[in-house]
This record gives C-alpha cells, sequence and structure tokens, in this order.
C-alpha cells in the first residue's frame, strides 16, 4: 500500500498554505502557475481561459467556497501536488465548457434567459455530485471501455493488473507460449487506452487528453478531491 504522505515536501507546502503562511503561497503560486497554464492549453483551454481558471484556483485552495472547505485540504499526499491540482482545474475547464455549450444550445433554442428568465438554471451547483464531471467523465469512459472488451481480455487484464500474475503464469492458464500471452495482455491494454479515450473525444470532442494524462488523473480524482461524499 501507497505512503499516505509519500510526496512529503508537497504535503508540508499545503499545510503551510492552508495555515495562511505568505511565503508559502507565493511558492504555490510561482511554482505551480505556469505548469497549470501549459497543462491546460494543452488539453484544449483557450488561452484567456486557462488564465481565469488558474486565477480562481489560488483564493479557491486556502478558502472556503459555496459550502466546501479550501480544496487544498483535500490534499493528503497520496500523489504529487501538481497532479492534484491538474485534477481541480481540469475539473472547472470541463465544467466550463459544457456550461458554454449548454448556453450555446439554449440561445440556438432561442431563450437566453432559460425557463426562469435569467439563465439561473445554467448556474452549476459546485456541491451536487452531478457537477463533477471529469471525475463522471472517467469513470464512464473506463466502463464503456471494459464492456467493449472482449471476455478473454478482460480477464487477462484482471490477472495480469489486478491479481499481480506473471506471464508464466498467465501462459499456463491460456495454454499458449510466454510471447503469445505477452502479446496478448500488450494488445489488450492498448485497446482498453484506445477505446477508453474514444469514448472521451466522442463525449468532449474539444477535450485534448492523453492516455498517461488520464491514468495519471484517476489516481487522485477520487470524489473526495471534488468535495463531494
Amino acid at each position: 500500500m501507497q505512503d499516505a504522505q509519500s510526496h512529503t515536501d508537497d504535503f508540508h507546502l499545503v499545510q503551510e498554505c492552508l495555515e495562511g503562511k505568505t511565503s508559502a503561497l507565493a511558492h504555490l503560486q510561482k511554482a505551480y502557475r505556469e505548469p497549470l497554464l501549459a497543462f491546460l492549453q494543452g488539453s484544449g483551454a483557450p488561452p484567456p481561459l486557462a488564465g481565469e481558471i488558474v486565477a480562481e484556483l489560488w483564493s479557491d485552495c486556502v478558502a472556503s467556497q459555496n459550502g466546501t472547505g479550501p480544496k487544498l485540504a483535500r490534499y493528503n499526499g497520496m500523489c504529487a501536488l501538481s497532479t492534484f491540482l491538474n485534477t481541480i482545474t481540469l475539473n472547472a475547464l470541463v465544467s466550463r465548457q459544457r456550461r458554454g455549450q449548454r448556453w450555446s444550445n439554449v440561445v440556438i433554442a432561442g431563450d437566453p434567459a432559460g425557463p426562469d428568465g435569467d439563465g439561473a438554471d445554467l448556474v452549476a451547483n459546485p456541491t451536487d455530485p452531478a457537477e463533477v464531471p471529469l471525475l463522471q467523465l472517467m469513470r464512464e469512459a473506463i466502463e464503456a471501455a471494459f464492456l467493449a472488451c472482449p471476455a478473454e481480455d478482460f480477464v487477462l487484464l484482471q490477472l495480469t493488473h489486478t491479481d499481480g500474475l506473471h506471464v508464466v503464469e498467465l501462459a499456463k492458464m491460456f495454454g499458449c507460449g510466454i510471447a503469445t500471452i505477452s502479446r496478448n495482455v500488450e494488445r489488450a491494454g492498448r485497446e482498453i487506452a484506445e477505446a477508453t479515450m474514444q469514448y472521451v473525444k466522442a463525449s468532449d470532442p474539444w477535450l485534448e487528453l492523453k492516455w498517461e494524462d488520464f491514468i495519471a488523473l484517476c489516481g487522485t480524482a477520487s470524489p473526495a478531491c471534488f468535495g463531494v461524499e
């Protein structure tokens, strides 16, 4: 099991930020602003929107918003702080892009004010579990990929990655050579990755997300990360 505070320096920095230490807050912004901007823009965010999301992040990190605690209070050191911040900002990006699309659809339909007359129905409630689009998108993409996966491939991947069986053991179980089972494991994993990313692209065509980024985000994108119990 991974140490709950394997990223000790990151964890200590976060604690100092939550305590209001000015130098820690300054270091947080200096160290992570440019990488976050680059990550968001690389994920499909227009530069002005990326800048707006990152600018709002700093206050959300250390102050309660809409009845939820500071975002940094959810960081426990189990992943790199950069990955944690990427997850938060990418979730904000997906939320805004989808909200903008819904607004566009309402305008096209001829009702720019919304049913309440002020567009209030388009304002997301950040404490609503339905408004954690990144978490939902990743879960749905993985589920869709495995549902489309042949049963034998699913078992093979389960035995390899969950049960930790080696290729020698798998080759005996599946009645084939080691080279064959190695190729099958590699192919099955590649097809799962492709199916997962195809689902993501079909859901949000504007989103540019690499498989490596997806895997990293899965390591930290728990409901608690978004303030959902």
